[in-house]
């Protein structure tokens, strides 16, 4: 009786997961969030190639501000569907040519799951976070989920090497000044269109 008991038990837990969606139920509630993030690269190898930290916010429609404080302070910033990156080191700001942001991260987190036309779906669990893949024309995003908040994201970029993000601090929906998502490019810098 107590083995029936255990798997009917393993049976429903696993079926309950698979028809709750955190990705949706998350990205759902939400209009706006700031976190902090630590993000590493390896190779196809696994060898690792980098690591960056800094902290993100973005706000519905379409507001993004990715700023990677260590080892170079560098803004990812989108606003008014204009996609800048801005380099303080090399003193230059860069108008990125992607227009279909349908084809990077961007778009899952931008946009609202009942917007969507594929819906990260359950895909494992694995280290205490349940794993939700997004397949796109031509990349893949994994999110991760713990405690029904994102944790990470991971994807395996045009290079063919894997990024992973790991997220801290979540603050949901913070009232977030407008200045956040302005472009502020210092004069003496080189614009590049």
């Amino acid at each position: 009786m107590i083995k029936i008991f255990i798997i009917v038990s393993f049976l429903w837990a696993n079926t309950a997961l698979s028809e709750r969606n955190q990705f949706s139920e998350f990205f759902n509630s939400i209009e706006s969030l700031s976190a902090n993030f630590s993000q590493t690269v390896y190779d196809d190898g696994y060898n690792l190639l980098s690591k960056t930290t800094g902290n993100f916010t973005f706000q519905r429609p379409q507001k993004l501000r990715w700023h990677t404080t260590q080892p170079n302070e560098q803004t990812l910033l989108l606003s008014n569907d204009e996609l800048w990156l801005i380099d303080t080191e090399l003193e230059q700001a860069v108008l990125q040519k992607t227009k279909n942001f349908a084809e990077t991260p961007l778009y899952w987190l931008i946009n609202k799951p009942n917007t969507l036309k594929n819906v990260p779906k359950f895909s494992h669990q694995a280290g205490g976070i349940d794993w939700y893949l997004a397949k796109g024309n031509t990349q893949s995003v994994e999110f991760g989920f713990q405690d029904g908040l994102l944790s990470a994201i991971v994807l395996i970029n045009d290079l063919e090497q894997t990024v992973s993000v790991s997220f801290d601090q979540l603050v949901i929906n913070p009232n977030i000044i407008p200045k956040t998502f302005e472009l502020a490019i210092d004069p003496s810098f080189d614009i590049i269109k």
